[in-house]
């Protein structure tokens, strides 16, 4: 006996759905390259030259249009992957399903199951939710004192700065070997005997680990000059008016950069000048005039 023609109807867009879930599954390991415009061939230095255009396009310091914060994030994300060699390879075959799965696996968080999970969240609005996983280091911010007038705050300004920082060797990826025993950036764990059949782990800190499993390779001639190298960057300061002293003007991921840490924030404190006529208090502006009277008028 045959099944109904609306159960074939029905098997068959399921198998047509699942298809098209499938295939953008698997392209999506295109998306991130298109998101940095450069190519599946791409060298590290080309991602980092792209990756360094696109964040200062869409920076949310220089770029207010709506959106333009998450796709600074977008690309901020789709750097990390392009730059990390698992994390690439994972992503070059699965796509950013594989990449999470894979993150999830690790205890790193992440967002739904992958492959394996397509069938349970078929048919349930799709694949569920799931934000990237927090990043666990980061290098430290910056606190740069902003010297600037009372008239600058009153009638707002624009600066421009030069800013000297560190930024990773372009080829650092090409440094770094495998040890089990890093566990992070600067943290490296080792199992040590106290006595027979005992066997406690030890945490230490060793510069050397970049980051879980990375170790930096000392005299690595793609890094001649050591893991990181000065860039000197030109920055564009918007004072506001009615700004306040001590409130920070932020360029997010600005500071210096280390191998396994995201870069950490710049900050701009605003420090007032003192001035000679005017004095504030809160919003309200004063000043002090001294006069003389003719009393024989």
């Amino acid at each position: 006996m045959r099944p109904p023609i609306s159960n074939l109807r029905t098997q068959l867009q399921f198998l047509l759905t699942l298809l098209a879930l499938l295939t953008n599954i698997i392209q999506a390991a295109q998306d991130f390259y298109k998101l940095l415009g450069v190519k599946r061939s791409a060298t590290q230095k080309e991602i980092k030259k792209a990756y360094r255009a696109k964040s200062l396009q869409y920076h949310p310091d220089k770029n207010k249009e709506e959106g333009a914060a998450e796709m600074f994030a977008e690309i901020a994300y789709a750097y990390e992957v392009l730059t990390d060699e698992d994390k690439k390879e994972i992503y070059d075959r699965h796509g950013e399903e594989g990449l999470k799965q894979h993150e999830q696996g690790q205890g790193q968080g992440g967002g739904h199951g992958g492959f394996e999970d397509i069938f349970s969240h078929f048919g349930f609005g799709g694949f569920g939710g799931g934000g990237r996983r927090q990043r666990e280091q980061s290098t430290p911010n910056v606190d740069v004192p902003l010297r600037v007038t009372m008239k600058q705050l009153y009638l707002g300004d624009t600066i421009e700065v030069d800013y000297i920082r560190q930024t990773l060797c372009v080829n650092w990826q090409e440094c770094m070997k495998n040890n089990q025993e890093c566990q992070g950036a600067g943290i490296k764990v080792r199992m040590q005997q106290i006595a027979p059949g005992f066997v406690q782990q030890v945490q230490q800190r060793d510069e050397r680990c970049v980051a879980a499993g990375k170790m930096w390779r000392s005299n690595c001639r793609e890094c001649p000059n050591g893991q990181t190298q000065e860039e000197k960057i030109q920055l564009t300061i918007d004072i506001n008016k009615g700004m306040y002293p001590g409130e920070p003007i932020t360029f997010e991921g600005v500071a210096d950069e280390k191998p396994g840490m995201t870069a950490g924030d710049l900050n701009f404190v605003i420090v007032q000048e003192q001035d000679d006529h005017y004095h504030r208090d809160g919003d309200h502006l004063y000043v002090t005039v001294s006069f003389c009277v003719d009393n024989d008028r």
